[in-house]
Order: structure tokens, then C-alpha cells, then sequence
């Protein structure tokens, strides 16, 4: 059967909708990994964190919209091994939290493992695309020092933090103030603009018919006084 180019192109077009409308006001998950890492040391394998549930893409704000992270139930499990296998104070030492991707490995947010052991909160911003795909994050702990130099302490592990979760959406940039170009004259020079009138000029017709009106109108007659009648 011969289906017209158009028809299919109809049907793709709405197909294609209706995907990016369920992806965009349906609620789905994002799975968060970690791991530590050493340039002298093997790599540790990526352990899961947590997952966050992100609602509609329509209701996420530029501003931020927060959100909930549920940590792995293997959670302090997977951080013992992380201590066992690279030391935070080790000088060099980097902690990394990636959003987990099926194809391949997704946006990476690192800090320097040395701030973890003094740290008593953590926060995650999620960055999403126009199009409500999730292309950065950012990891921060707190407090950090002023100076971004770890200080050497004798907790050799990392904290379970139940981090506070903030997604943003993209913010939309000012739209540019385009300016009329003047106009041009054959030769391609800008037309001259014309001297504003004086209040003398604008309004000089009005003033002769008033100034007319009085002459002809003349000075006012004086009224006789009295009855008419001549004294005696």
C-alpha cells in the first residue's frame, strides 16, 4: 500500500511530540554514582550514591527547584572500602560524583577527598537542557575552608551525607535591542534630519489671525453716561 510522503512525515512529527512530551512532564529518575580516585593508586570502581527523583521539566526553575536524594542502602558499605582503598588525606586524593548513564559515563563533579572528613553537609545543583536532558552537576561540601587547604585529620574515612538537591532549568538570555538603521539617501549617505521649530515658527498663523481679529474689532466704544439730557 502506497502511503504518502506527507502522511509519514505527519505521523513521525507526532510520534516525536509525544515522545518529548512524556519526557518532559512525566517524573523520572536520576541514578548518582561515586568513587575515589588516586593518580598513583588503581582506580576504584564506581559505587552507586543515591537516586533523585526529578519531577516535570515545566515545573523545574531557572532559579532552582529542590529535591530529594534516597542514599544507597550499601551506602556506608561502599565509603569503608573508599577509605580502604585511597586515604583523604593523601595529598592528590580527588572524590567524584557522576550521573549514571547507560551508554556511556555521564557529567562529573570532583572535589578534593581531604575536605570530606571535616565536612558536615553536602549539596548537589543538576543542570538540565533545553530540551530537559540533564548535562551537568555540581558537588560542594560544607564547611570548606577559606582558603581551599585541607587540614590533616585523624578521621581517615568518608561521611554519609544526605545531600540537599537543587535542579535547575535553563535560563533564557535577554533578548537583543536591534536599532533602525537610518535612512540613506540615493548616494548612500544618511538622510539629514530636520531642525526642530521654534514655538515661533509652529505657531506664527494662529498669532497673525488672532493679532487681525483685534485690529479689526478696534478699540471699544465708551457707553454715554447719564439720561442724554443737558443739564441746566
Amino acid at each position: 500500500m502506497y502511503t504518502p510522503i506527507s502522511f509519514a512525515l505527519l505521523v513521525t512529527s507526532s510520534l516525536f511530540c509525544q515522545l518529548v512530551t512524556s519526557q518532559t512532564h512525566e517524573p523520572t529518575e536520576l541514578h548518582l554514582i561515586h568513587r575515589v580516585v588516586h593518580p598513583d593508586l588503581p582506580v576504584t570502581p564506581w559505587a552507586e550514591l543515591g537516586t533523585i527523583t526529578v519531577p516535570s521539566f515545566k515545573s523545574i526553575s531557572p532559579t532552582g527547584s529542590a529535591a530529594s536524594l534516597s542514599l544507597a542502602e550499601s551506602l556506608r558499605d561502599d565509603l569503608a572500602e573508599f577509605s580502604e582503598a585511597v586515604d583523604p588525606n593523601m595529598q592528590g586524593a580527588m572524590y567524584h560524583v557522576a550521573i549514571e548513564r547507560l551508554e556511556s559515563e555521564g557529567p562529573i563533579s570532583s572535589i578534593k577527598a581531604c575536605l570530606l572528613p571535616s565536612s558536615t553537609s553536602a549539596n548537589v545543583v543538576i543542570h538540565f537542557s533545553a530540551t530537559g536532558e540533564p548535562f551537568a552537576i555540581d558537588y560542594s561540601v560544607s564547611p570548606v575552608p577559606q582558603d581551599g587547604i585541607c587540614t590533616v585529620t585523624n578521621m581517615g574515612s568518608y561521611p554519609a551525607h544526605n545531600a540537599s538537591v537543587v535542579l535547575k532549568s535553563p535560563r533564557m538570555a535577554p533578548l537583543p535591542e536591534l536599532r533602525i538603521p537610518p535612512p540613506l539617501t540615493p548616494e548612500g549617505e544618511p538622510v539629514a534630519s530636520v531642525p526642530e521649530k521654534s514655538f515661533v515658527q509652529k505657531y506664527w498663523i494662529y498669532m497673525v489671525v488672532v493679532l487681525g481679529a483685534l485690529l479689526i474689532s478696534g478699540p471699544a466704544e465708551d457707553s454715554p453716561s447719564g439720561d442724554g439730557k443737558g443739564g441746566k
